[in-house]
């Protein structure tokens, strides 16, 4: 009878081990792109500084559950990036823009990453580091902004956002030695054809930009 009621136990247990370890593997293959797709749909609904902050610490908690993934720190550096230009305190915009710039170099160190959506990213950094202080930064990193930009357009050609940053650059830089960025808003006009030709594989891949663009297009074109 002992014998019975042992073999049945250790099967019991056998076949609820068995369960377990099916569910765990079941689990991580949608888990990752779940969270991340969802912590990313919040985004859309911030209305105050303070939410995205509380973005930034979901994504980073995605990154430490997910190391071997590249997209939840792609996008803490992006939303770094973003509030670093959003916010007037110094301190914080500093502390910012450093933690972008340490996540963008861990970037470029990942071969899984897409290297061209990376140096947007850096380009990005340099472009906020001018943003921040323009008559002593500007001279420090133009050059740097342009390269970022132009080394992701020539590893992705397709790619809409760093020629979309470029631009917009370009125009700044223009209007600020006293010069004119003709052509503005026709090159506006071809890259929202990229954006439209533009589908990433998976919903969670990079595909902002849209909405900077019609901004630009509102403040520029509208008029003409």
């Amino acid at each position: 009878m002992r014998t019975k009621i042992t073999t049945l136990i250790i099967a019991v247990i056998f076949t609820a081990c068995s369960t377990t370890k099916t569910q765990k593997g079941s689990i991580p293959k949608n888990t990752f792109e779940t969270q991340l797709s969802e912590t990313l749909t919040k985004i859309n609904n911030v209305k105050d500084i303070k939410s995205y902050f509380g973005i930034i610490n979901e994504l980073k908690r995605i990154s430490a559950l997910y190391p071997n993934e590249w997209l939840p720190d792609y996008y803490v550096a992006l939303l770094d990036i973003k509030l670093s230009m959003a916010i007037q305190d110094k301190a914080k915009k500093q502390a910012l823009l450093e933690e972008a710039l340490k996540t963008i170099t861990s970037l470029k160190e990942n071969k899984k990453t897409f290297e061209s959506e990376v140096l947007t990213l850096e380009g990005y950094y340099y472009y906020a580091k001018i943003a921040g202080n323009p008559q002593k930064n500007g001279p420090l990193y133009y050059k740097n902004v342009i390269q970022s930009y132009q080394k992701a357009i020539a590893l992705d050609k397709n790619n809409p956002r760093p020629v979309l940053l470029l631009t917009i650059f370009q125009k700044k830089m223009s209007q600020a030695t006293g010069g004119e960025y003709t052509g503005f808003c026709s090159k506006l006009s071809q890259i929202e054809q990229m954006f439209k030709h533009s589908k990433p594989a998976k919903e969670i891949y990079p595909k902002w930009g849209m909405k900077l663009l019609k901004k630009q297009q509102k403040e520029s074109c509208s008029k003409q």
